[in-house]
This record gives structure tokens, sequence and C-alpha cells, in this order.
């Protein structure tokens, strides 16, 4: 090295060694204070990952972790996605700091604990080295000419072995600084270089990170914007309608206080006013078979008559139906429906007086009938005048109507509101007619105008694997024999049951084929003998009159047993069961589906791989011409998987197969006999994820309803909502929603 160009012992070399030695201990200084930093900013790291991880608590609690109502409105099933990032992020500078403290702090702290303190060491031996090396030198060169050989050899020894020291030592500093000064000149610069490409990794991994969830951030944002629109919209209508409000009530008051004027000047005769009672007659005979109307409601003071005569504020309505009743709430710390009770006042022999027996109170009137004598308050005089002017409009309606024999069967009721039993029974109505059409176009179709297993008329059960309709004695069988085997519904208690796919799988089967598979050894043999064995089956078909021991016996004969099933061998010159399932799933031939299901017992979540080993092992030619050829898994690649499912087939499963053809009756069959909904392919992808890359949404929706799990990511880390963002922007709001898991 330059520093050390000539090793001899000189005063420049002390002079070079005490130099260096300064340098070490300056350069000492710095590391102390640059290790004190690093020390700090790896706290401040650590407190920022602790923070990360507090917030994203914070968050979860707030909603993103909870599925009730006020979590679902608040977006909680949409943060739970944010939540997720921001632990990962934290856990990003956690790695951060952890490089830090070994690659910065850890080797200054090995450098100033092994190299400069080498230097040190090395010093303190040199230095006693040197003052046993100039002792022992003083000795030999103080000797006389005279002194005796054995001393003068014993001294020049003991010069010679503390010279050696002396020289040992002086080059083991030497070493110690000539690795000290090469050391500072890459030691800090490859430390300071890792730390810093620590930084960038930790950036490009939050990059990475944020980059892949830009798209749902966007998608939200485009969400939460629409959804303040639309908030804004309905707080726009509010004001509208609260500002028409208040005009309708200041002019109500003006007209009032005129008619108030109008009735002081005409010496207070007792009659309503033509226009108003023509209004509300025609109100009351228009909605006589329709929705009850509200012709007035209000807050009045309902006086008692005991001895102190205080008034209770009660909440009164007078419908187009001629009935005045009035609400109160009972007290209660968590208010419900039943926590409001009613009260009706019968007008129909009642009379009206704009008065008050204590002539002391303010805007009274009096509802007298035969039983009983109501005294009301309103809050000023034109409230009163219009409350008194309704209530005669609706009186001298009623006692001039051919309507009051109908309308005194609704006298008695206490309801809570008339509008709530109208519509109650507008509803019931329409849902008839919806059970009786869904009954009448499930009984058009071949067969199943009788039960399918005693030929009862007018069946009203179903069993939705079987795709039967059966009358109620053979749906208990039916339902004895479990789930697993028949899913029994009623044509007209279970409404949600019968969507239109449901509906479609029944049209596509019926009692006669579903009958001609499960009892195809009998139809081919008259004479009942089961094929497979040459035994005369046990039972016959039962008929609507056989007991129910019978029906039972014969049902699971037929579907436990399956006796009746024709039991012919798969052929050799037909493809392999699970490639005639495939090509039924592919051609959408749902009865040949169906039957292979049930005759050969098929495996419903039957994939392509086995499908290629049983065209191999039978001699049979591939269903696509044996061109597709396997891929090994690469989560790279599969970045850039086209949605064609046909070039991509590894592990695709019959369902798979059905999203892709987009048959969602198929779908249907399918998972009712079993099919995983959440099965995968080799590339990780579900049936859900092969709608969305067909970009049938409706099908996607379906599978959603169905149970189809929204939160599994395929090859590529995504699910099907970030599959489906990749591929624009998602327009159906209740895809989204579903997609999200907020419903």
């Amino acid at each position: 090295m330059a520093a050390f160009a000539k090793l001899d012992d000189s005063p420049m070399f002390r002079k070079q060694i005490l130099s260096l030695e300064l340098e070490a201990d300056e350069l000492k200084e710095r590391c102390q204070r640059l290790q004190k930093g690093c020390k700090r900013f790896m706290n401040s790291i650590g407190e920022a990952y602790e923070g990360d991880f507090t917030f994203a608590d914070s968050l979860e609690a707030f909603g993103a972790g909870q599925d009730d109502p006020t979590s679902v409105a608040i977006g909680g099933p949409v943060m739970s996605k944010f939540t997720t990032a921001l632990r990962e992020l934290g856990t990003y500078k956690e790695l951060l700091r952890s490089q830090v403290e070994h690659m910065l702090s850890d080797r200054l702290m090995q450098f100033m604990s092994t190299d400069l303190q080498n230097i040190k060491d090395c010093r303190r031996r040199f230095d006693k080295a040197t003052s046993v090396y100039d002792q022992a030198r003083e000795k030999f060169m103080s000797l006389k000419k005279g002194t005796k050989k054995d001393v003068v050899s014993e001294l020049e020894e003991d010069l010679h072995n503390s010279k050696s020291s002396f020289e040992r030592w002086r080059l083991n500093l030497v070493n110690a600084l000539a690795s000290f000064e090469a050391k500072k000149k890459f030691e800090f610069l490859e430390s300071i270089s890792a730390v810093m490409d620590a930084h960038l990794i930790y950036f490009k991994q939050g990059f990475e990170l944020l980059r892949k969830l830009e798209p749902f951030v966007h998608q939200v944002l485009s969400y939460a914007q629409q959804s303040k629109e639309m908030a804004n919209i309905e707080q726009d209508k509010l004001a509208r309608r609260i500002q028409e409000f208040r005009t309708q009530a200041e002019l109500a008051s003006l007209r009032a206080l005129s008619h108030a004027e109008t009735s002081t000047s005409s010496d207070r005769i007792d009659v309503v006013g033509t226009d108003s009672y023509k209004t509300i007659e025609a109100l009351m005979q228009s909605t006589a078979n329709g929705p009850v109307q509200t012709i007035k409601q209000g807050y009045l003071l309902k006086r008692s008559s005991g001895l102190r005569g205080d008034g209770k504020r009660r909440f009164f309505v007078l419908d187009s139906r001629g009935t005045l009743y009035y609400k109160w709430n009972k007290r209660s710390k968590f208010p419900v429906d039943d926590d409001i009770g009613s009260h009706n006042v019968d007008l129909h022999t009642s009379t009206i007086k704009i008065d008050a027996e204590q002539s002391d109170l303010r805007f009274c009137f009096r509802i007298i009938s035969p039983l009983k004598t109501y005294t009301f308050q309103a809050e000023n005089e034109a409230d009163r005048l219009d409350w008194v002017d309704k209530i005669r409009g609706v009186i001298t309606s009623l006692l001039n109507s051919s309507l009051t024999k109908q309308l005194s069967l609704g006298r008695t009721h206490n309801n809570k509101f008339s509008e709530i039993y109208q519509d109650s029974l507008l509803d019931s109505n329409m849902n008839c007619k919806e059970y009786d059409h869904v009954s009448k176009l499930l009984r058009s179709i071949a067969g199943n105008d009788a039960c399918a297993e005693c030929s009862a008329l007018e069946p009203d059960w179903a069993s939705l694997n079987l795709g039967i309709l059966i009358c109620i004695e053979c749906s208990g069988v039916h339902r004895n024999l479990g789930v697993h085997i028949s899913k029994v519904r009623s044509l007209t208690l279970d409404v949600k049951v019968w969507e239109p796919t449901i509906v479609d799988l029944f049209k596509a089967l019926g009692n006669l084929f579903c009958n001609s598979v499960w009892e195809e050894a009998v139809l081919l043999d008259d004479n009942r003998m089961d094929d497979s064995n040459g035994n005369v089956l046990p039972v016959s078909k039962p008929s609507s009159g056989d007991p129910i021991s019978i029906k039972e016996k014969y049902i699971q004969a037929k579907y436990v047993e399956r006796l009746m099933v024709s039991k012919e061998s798969d052929k050799h010159d037909l493809p392999p069961v699970n490639v005639r399932c495939w090509e039924a799933v592919k051609s959408h031939n749902i009865q040949a589906l169906y039957r292979l299901l049930v005759v050969f017992d098929a495996n419903p979540n039957t994939c392509y791989d086995e499908i290629r080993v049983a065209s191999h092992c039978h001699d049979w030619d591939d269903p696509h011409g044996g061109l597709v050829n396997h891929m090994q898994f690469d989560s790279a690649i599969y970045q850039t998987i086209p949605s064609d499912i046909n070039n991509f087939l590894d592990g695709c499963s019959l369902l798979h197969l059905a999203c892709h053809v987009g048959d969602p009756v198929m779908v249907e069959l399918l998972l009712q006999f079993g099919a995983d909904i959440n099965i995968k392919d080799f590339h990780g992808r579900t049936p859900l994820h092969c709608s969305i890359f067909r970009k049938n949404d409706p099908l996607a929706k379906y599978l959603i309803r169905r149970g189809a799990n929204t939160s599994i990511t395929d090859g590529g880390g995504l699910t099907a909502l970030e599959r489906a963002m990749e591929l624009g922007a998602i327009s159906d709001e209740e895809l989204f929603i579903l997609l999200t898991g907020r419903i």
C-alpha cells in the first residue's frame, strides 16, 4: 500500500502509523454517530409497521371484519380487501427494517468491535513489545568488554527474542491498519448501497401490490361517486319536498284563516263547504275498492273527560274509508312496530261541534257519538277549522254513501294502518297468480299431469334433483329418503325455489322421460324381469289408491336399490361414459347427461384429464382431436392465458365446460347431482372464473347465488372480481356487489 511503501522501522514509519491510528479513532466516532442514527431509523420503521397493523385492525373493527347490516352499508366487505393490503404493506416495512439492521447496523457493530478494536489491541501489544525491546537493548548495550561470555550470550538472546516480538507486533499493527485502510474504501459503500437496494425492493413491492389493487380502488371510487351523486339527488328531492310541504302548509293555514273569518262573520253556522264535501266524497268513492288514501293526518291534543281535564298528544289519521284513528307510542327503549297502539273513533253515528265544554279553552272541537264524547284541541285556529272541515265532509259522505254497509265490517277493526291490510291483500292476490302460473307450467310438461310414482292427478310437489312431480303422499316417502337422494319442494309453498333455471330444467326432463330412465328395466321387459340377474322384480308400480306402505316399498326399490334401472353394460362400440358425459354437456343435451348420471352413476366432477386417459385406454378419439397438450403451470404465463377453454382444458370439469358453453340449465343439473361449484382446473380457475372470462354476467350471478366462493384466487393469484376488472369496467352493478361479497 502507498501508506506503507517502506516497512522499515523509522520515525517516518512511526509517524504514518500514528496518523492512521488517529484516522481510525475519528472514524470510530463517526461510526458511533451513524449507528445511533441507524437505530433511530429502524425504530421509526418498526413504529410504522406497528402503525400499519393498528390501522388495519381498527379498520377491520370499524366494519371490514363484520357482516352486520351497518358494516355492509358502509362498505365493510370492500374494506376487507384494503385491510389485507395494509397488513401486507406493513410486512414490507418489517422486511425493510430487518434488512437495514442486517446490512448496516450489524456490520457497523462488527466493524467497530472487530477491525477498530483489533487496531487498539495491536497498538497495546506493540507498545509493550517496544518497551521490552528497549530494555533488552539497553542492557545489552551497557555490557563491558570484560563481561563473561555466558552473560553476554544470555542478554544477546533476550535482545534477539524481544526484537522478534517487537517486529511481529509492529507488523501486526501494520496489517491491522492496512486492513482498516482497505475496508473503509468499500465496507460503508457496500452497506449503504445494500440499504438503498432494500428501499428499492420495498417501494417496488409496494408499487406492485398497489398496482394490482388500482383497478379495484378505481372501481370502488367510481361506485362511491355514483352513490354520492345518487345521495345528493335524493337530498335535493327531499329538500324540494320539504319546501313544497312548507308552502302547502302555509297556503292551507291562510285558507283556513280566511275560512275562519268567513265563519265568524256568518254567525258560526256549522255546515261543511260544498267544494270540500265534493272533493272528499269523490276521493272516498274512487278508493272504495282500491288502496286507502289519507285525507288528513297530524297531531291533536286529546282532552280527557276526568276532573283534571288534562290532555295527551296523539297522532290522528283520517282516511278515505271514513276511519278516524289515533296512535301513540308505548314507552320502550327500542321502538318496534308492536310498540305502536291505535284506537278508532266511530264517525258513522257521530256529529261534530266546533267548541269545547270548557269555554276557556282555545282551538277546541268535539266529536259526539251515542257512546262517548271526544274533545280535541288543535295548535291554532287554522288547524282546528281544517280538521273540522275534513271530518264533517267525511261524516256527510258516509251518511249519503251507499258504501256504509260494506264499510261497517271495518269499523270494529283496530288496524295499525288501513293501507297495510289493503296492500297485503293485493300482494296475496299477485302471489296466488304466480303460484298458479308455475303449477300450470310444470304440469303441462309431458307426464307431469300425474304423480311420477302412483299416477295421482295434479301433483303439487316436486323432487328438484330427480326432475319429477309427485303427489303429497309420495312426497312424504321421498322426504324420508334423505336429501342426498331426493330434494322435495312444494310447487305452491316454496315460491323462491322456482327460478327460471329450475323451471327450464324441469321442462327439459319431465315425468315421462325421467321414468323412462329410472324404470327402463320394467319398460324393456313386460314380465318385469331384471336383465342383470334374471329375478322377478319384488314390487310393481303402485296406483294412487294403494296404501302408503306399498308406495314406500316401490320408491325404495326404485331410487335406493335402483332395481328398475337398466343394468346394460357399456358397449364396446360406444365411447366411455365420462367421454359421453363431456359430449352431452358440450352439445347441450340435458336428457343424455341425466341418463348417464342415473344409469352409470357417472361422476359429476369428471375432469378432462380422466376423459383423455379413458379415450386412450378405450382406443377412442380425443374429444378435441388429441391436439391439447399438457402445460407446465407457471403463474407468470397464466397472466396471458386466453379465455378459450378449448386451448387450456387441463383439469377442466363438466361444470367448467357447462359455463364455457353458457348453459345455466346444464349447470343446475350438475349441481343437483353433486358437482363441486368451487372445483378448480389445472390453472386454479373455478367455474365462476370461467363465466367471468366468457363475460357471461347472468351465469356468474347465478353461480354466486348458488354458493360459489368469490374469494378463491386462480393460478395468477386473482379472484373473479379482479379478473372481471381486468376485462374492463363492470357495468352490471349487481354483479359487482355480489363479487365483492356485499350481498
